[in-house]
């Protein structure tokens, strides 16, 4: 059995200049609504995973709309894989970039603010199930592909490596982190 987690393509945001705390809503609600670019592609190999694959995303377009750049219409999309959201604090006389603010404020929600959002204990709950769903789905398919998010990606993943799946090596001999857009990880059983 094999799941491969990936993550979505880059999102089309658009630019956002320096905000301050309080336009974090909106540009939280403009992330979570867009697609990816379509000039930045998955590489051959993602591909490959996608047509042999079954595949699984979220319910955000960006997961969604990678699913389709990776060349797959029919796939399973499902809330729980979706990324854990950012809670937006109030902070005031400070304008920065909306990445560094989303760098603030998943800081502030690992320790423990979750104003407005789903904590970090419903999260791992959540990440339980999400991962006992893709191993069933492992079990039906033998091969799952799940594009998903970076936070979520990177907790099923650990998730899954407790439950006894073990990451596959790369052909440049390093384990695949996920990290970055279009980046995965290969699990199996």
């Amino acid at each position: 059995m094999k799941i491969i987690i990936q993550r979505h393509g880059e999102p089309d945001i658009g630019e956002w200049k320096k905000v301050p705390s309080s336009e974090m809503a909106k540009w939280i609600k403009c992330y979570n609504e867009s697609g990816v670019v379509v000039n930045n592609k998955p590489c051959p190999v993602s591909i490959d995973h996608a047509k042999n694959s079954f595949v699984v995303c979220s319910t955000l377009e960006r997961s969604k709309h990678s699913a389709r750049l990776l060349g797959v219409d029919d796939f399973l999309s499902e809330s729980f894989f979706c990324e854990a959201e950012l809670p937006v604090a109030n902070i005031p006389l400070l304008k920065i970039s909306p990445h560094s603010w989303s760098i603030i404020f998943r800081i502030l929600w690992i320790l423990g603010l979750s104003t407005n959002v789903e904590s970090k204990k419903s999260i791992l709950n959540r990440v339980k199930a999400a991962s006992k769903r893709l191993e069933d789905l492992a079990e039906e398919y033998e091969s799952i592909l799940l594009v998903g998010h970076g936070i979520m990606n990177r907790l099923i993943g650990k998730e899954l490596v407790q439950r006894g799946w073990r990451g596959e090596v790369a052909p440049n001999g390093k384990k695949y982190r996920g990290y970055s857009y279009w980046e995965y990880s290969v699990l199996v059983k």
